[in-house]
């Protein structure tokens, strides 16, 4: 008899539940794959379930793995009795069975990110597609989303008016063709494929029926329809069907993951058991309160709310920093001294919404000596597109540099093909030059270079003189920018419109960023300074050991991970939640759950802030407060000390964009969130300064506001002033009277 003791009762009701179909709907930090992997032990050792009948999927190596030795052991069975894998793994071992069924020989590759893009640029280049305006990057999301969807290529139905879908579906059947012509498959054509099998094979559907009598799903918030689909066809009347999910840590929608799984699982499964596990054994009673608070005001969802028996725990630090340098600088110096009080490292992470947020904290940890590791991903300088525009910026002052000339002669892609590259490091070994003077002379003779390939070469050879001579006095953030454009890469980036070029896009604004806060803090700055500070930067060995370093991740990765203490930076408008989700309700929710994953990784120590002033591409902009710091009490909150703004002046808006304000009542006045935040957690004054930020001020024309920030002094005082019905003001002081 299995000991349940362990288990709290929700846990208890949802791992003996009978044999119809169950949904968990398991909060943060709840217990959900000690239910999962209870609830196997519990089909064998008290039901009598064969294990080689049951089939359990979820998302990840890791979670797969968890829970095989998890319930082998419990069972007292070897791992490989019970089919527990990723979706792509279960479909990997289906397809070998039936290959033949589907076209492929059991033998058959898997095509990786880099080969799938090779394959789909051979195909654009036998079609006579133009990767400028049809890039490859772009075709292949394409397709992949009409692979996540379960759609083949004779499913698909272009949009007669869009040129992009209409040119994609062509090269889908070619891309699918070729693919079968290697007996390789993609890894969305795993699932695909096996959804294929499954419809088009009714002896192969009603075998695998039969193999599993049991079928339990890990993370089924996070299924896309091909998955979804999969499941249905694996599953009839008769099966035990258990899943186990959170609606509100539903947080991959952009990768195809459909919240509506979920959602209508009830619907899908008539007479279905929903058993909620809301006891959360990680967090504070003050950091679930805020959560639950901010998850509260998504609508698609089915509502729980996360409780501890834990005390209530500090409360939520809020800091507003006057730039995102100084959130760097002040968030490495605070970790510092607590690392020096005792606090490890690897107790500690910063997690932010966007890649790009990283610059800034990364260079206010080197500068603080605190060791650092980027989880799941790269620090900034080492990320492709940083090292290319860096590569582009050395040329400039050392055109001897071949290692840089050869990294960016072709990057973009530019035409030049490698019979043309082979020539030209032919001409430098020859003759003991460099690439780039090797790449002038082939430029100049037509017996070496002659057509596209001699007038890009050319092209690139014309930039880098023309901006090798600007460098000179061109500031070094306008430079990068218009260098960067002129040769292309900025140009291609845009052109994808993809989630990674999008990402890559916001890299390089940082890199800007970097090169104006370099050239306001140096005097007689030059580019070659700048190379030399990041070269060091990049070289200091800060975080050999992970167990000894800060973690440092986006909020996407941050799922499933859990932190003594959490810094969340960057809580604005236009940022979190991003731009792009502010015209769209489901991709607004969608941030707001990652908010509330954000806020749950949190056991003891939560620190949120945000900056007044946001440097993106190079520009310092006014950031207006999220919405979701709004949306938590105040009485959560505590607010922490800021410096003055050492960056005074600004224009434009949050993500160069308007940001429609949301506004909330106090009695029959309108109240800005920000306003409700300052209003609620006054930051402190400086000592004799009535106009200090948080102070309350009115204006003839536009009302009672709040000062957010102060430029100057004297009879020409500047204030920017938050207005509930105006909106934000810089007015100069004389004309404001104290409130």
């Amino acid at each position: 008899m299995l000991d349940l003791s362990r288990l709290n009762e929700a846990q208890k009701r949802a791992v003996l539940h009978g044999n119809t179909p169950l949904l968990v709907l398991a909060g943060a930090g709840t217990g959900k794959t000690t239910v999962l992997t209870y609830r196997i032990a519990h089909l064998v050792l008290d039901q009598g379930v064969d294990p080689r009948r049951i089939l359990a999927v979820t998302f990840t190596n890791k979670a797969a793995k968890e829970m095989r030795i998890r319930a082998a052991k419990q069972v007292g069975v070897p791992e490989s009795t019970m089919d527990i894998g990723t979706f792509h793994g279960i479909c990997g071992r289906i397809l070998r069975q039936y290959s033949e069924r589907v076209g492929l020989a059991p033998g058959f590759t898997i095509l990786d990110s880099s080969d799938q893009l090779s394959l789909m640029k051979r195909c654009l280049e036998e079609m006579n597609i133009d990767p400028q305006i049809y890039p490859a990057k772009s075709m292949l999301q394409r397709l992949d989303h009409w692979k996540s969807r379960g759609l083949r290529v004779k499913d698909v139905q272009p949009s007669a008016f869009d040129p992009i879908d209409k040119t994609a579906h062509r090269v889908y059947s070619v891309y699918q063709k070729k693919c079968l012509e290697s007996n390789a498959v993609d890894f969305n054509d795993m699932l695909l494929s096996t959804l294929t099998l499954l419809k088009d094979n009714d002896d192969v559907r009603m075998a695998l029926q039969q193999r599993w009598t049991h079928v339990l799903v890990d993370e089924y918030q996070d299924t896309n329809p091909v998955q979804y689909q999969i499941l249905h066809s694996l599953i009839t009347h008769s099966h035990g069907v258990t899943v186990v999910g959170d609606d509100d840590q539903s947080i991959y929608r952009w990768r195809g993951a459909d919240i509506g799984n979920i959602l209508r699982f009830e619907q899908d499964f008539p007479g279905a058991m929903l058993i909620r596990l809301e006891h959360n054994y990680r967090s504070s009673k003050n950091i679930l309160d805020a959560a639950n608070a901010v998850i509260s005001n998504n609508v698609a969802r089915k509502g729980k709310t996360l409780f501890t028996d834990v005390d209530a725990g500090s409360k939520l630090r809020f800091t507003m920093y006057p730039t995102d340098r100084d959130e760097g600088d002040i968030i490495a110096r605070n970790i510092a001294v607590s690392i020096g009080k005792g606090t490890c490292a690897s107790d500690i992470a910063i997690m932010y919404r966007t890649n790009a947020q990283s610059r800034a904290i990364e260079d206010g940890l080197r500068r603080a000596r605190v060791p650092y590791v980027i989880f799941g991903g790269m620090r900034f300088y080492d990320r492709k597109e940083v090292k290319d525009a860096l590569a582009y910026l050395r040329l400039l002052i050392n055109p001897q540099s071949n290692v840089d000339f050869f990294r960016i002669i072709n990057t973009p892609p530019r035409g030049i093909g490698k019979t043309s590259l082979t020539h030209i490091d032919d001409l430098a070994k020859r003759h003991g030059i460099s690439l780039m003077e090797a790449a002038k002379r082939a430029v100049a003779d037509p017996d070496v270079l002659a057509g596209k390939a001699r007038s890009s070469v050319a092209n690139l050879l014309a930039a880098i003189e023309t901006y090798s001579t600007l460098a000179e006095t061109k500031s070094l953030d306008a430079l990068l920018e218009a260098y960067l454009t002129d040769v292309g890469y900025l140009t291609q980036l845009r052109a994808e419109v993809t989630a990674e070029a999008a990402d890559r896009l916001e890299n390089l604004g940082e890199l800007i960023n970097a090169l104006k806060e370099y050239g306001m803090r140096t005097e007689g700055a030059t580019l070659l300074g700048f190379l030399e500070e990041v070269a060091l930067a990049s070289d200091l060995d800060l975080a050999t050991d992970d167990d000894k370093a800060v973690n440092m991740m986006t909020l996407h990765t941050a799922k499933g991970l859990e932190f003594d203490t959490v810094y969340l930076p960057g809580l604005e408008e236009g940022l979190f939640p991003h731009g792009r989700s502010l015209d769209d309700h489901a991709a607004l929710e969608e941030e707001r759950r990652l908010c509330y994953v954000g806020l749950t990784r949190a056991k003891r120590d939560l620190h949120l802030s945000a900056t007044r002033l946001r440097n993106v591409f190079g520009e310092s902009r006014p950031a207006t407060l999220s919405r979701f710091m709004s949306e938590i009490p105040v009485h959560l909150l505590e607010a922490q000390a800021t410096q003055q703004p050492r960056v005074v002046a600004a224009v434009g808006s949050v993500g160069g964009r308007t940001i429609s304000k949301n506004y909330t009542f106090q009695g029959d006045r309108p109240v800005t969130p920000a306003m409700k935040v300052r209003s609620a957690i006054q930051t402190k004054a400086q000592d004799n300064d009535p106009f200090s930020c948080g102070a309350k001020v009115f204006h003839a024309t536009f009302g009672e506001g709040i000062v957010a920030h102060s430029e100057g002094g004297g009879a020409q005082r500047k204030l920017t002033v938050d207005f509930p019905r105006a909106g934000q003001k810089v007015i100069v002081a004389r004309f404001l009277e104290l409130r």
